[in-house]
């Protein structure tokens, strides 16, 4: 990457180490604090509708046990996921963010592309979306449904049989014969080489999650297209000692 490229900060479920996590309270804070994505999390309601929270069940972020897919809409904007927050629904977030922040979806079950597609496309935010999934069969129909998407495959955190650069080197062969735009990487997977070898290919590299000083300025050395975190603050503070 030309170190003159900007290095892209992505608030990861939103500003989630000062607000509660996936909320338009955590997306309205990554927002004043300049990040250039919103990442978060959809599922789909018993009753249809696309909601953004990172686990199938409501039980971690609201202390409520349910399943997403077996609660209407109506039933999950009763929970609490703290400060008086509720699970908010794409098309909010898309109200919230239009003309002010880019978004990173990242797509946990499957069934749900091309209701994700026809959102994107009647929102006109095809441009400043990126879908991410670590399901790459929902990539591949997403792209089929709309080849303009932009679309990054999540790659996970079990690290034993990614280590070798044989494997590295695969994932992004995968990437190139499935016209991805991007990877998202556990951080630990990331090095130089990863990285030049993504570039040669016109990949971009933004790692999930890096909230570390020591993570954060090492993948900045080493030249990656944007940071995925929980600290928008300290990921701007440390790049703009850089500059």
């Amino acid at each position: 990457m030309n170190n003159k490229e900007k290095i892209l900060i992505f608030a990861h479920r939103g500003a989630s180490n000062l607000t509660p996590e996936n909320t338009l309270k955590a997306f309205k804070k990554a927002i004043e604090l300049n990040a250039d994505y919103i990442e978060f999390d959809v599922h789909r309601s018993k009753d249809g509708e696309i909601v953004i929270i990172h686990d199938a069940n409501t039980f971690r972020t609201t202390g409520h046990f349910g399943l997403i897919k077996n609660m209407t809409l109506e039933e999950l904007k009763e929970l609490d996921c703290g400060d008086g927050e509720r699970i908010p629904t794409l098309r909010e977030l898309i109200k919230l963010a239009k003309n002010k922040i880019g978004l990173n979806c990242e797509v946990k079950a499957r069934g749900l592309a091309e209701q994700i597609v026809n959102i994107i496309n009647e929102e006109e935010m095809i441009e400043s979306t990126i879908i991410s999934s670590f399901k790459h069969d929902v990539l591949m129909r997403i792209q089929k449904l709309d080849p303009r998407i932009k679309l990054a495959s999540l790659e996970p955190s079990r690290t034993g049989w990614i280590k070798s650069w044989l494997s590295r080197k695969k994932l992004i062969k995968v990437a190139i014969n499935n016209k991805l735009y991007a990877i998202n990487p556990f951080f630990r997977l990331v090095n130089e080489n990863f990285i030049d070898k993504a570039h040669n290919n016109n990949l971009k590299i933004f790692p999930w999650t890096v909230n570390s000083d020591s993570a954060i300025k090492k993948l900045i050395n080493n030249g990656v297209d944007g940071i995925i975190t929980n600290d928008v603050e300290r990921v701007r503070e440390l790049l703009n000692r850089k500059k």
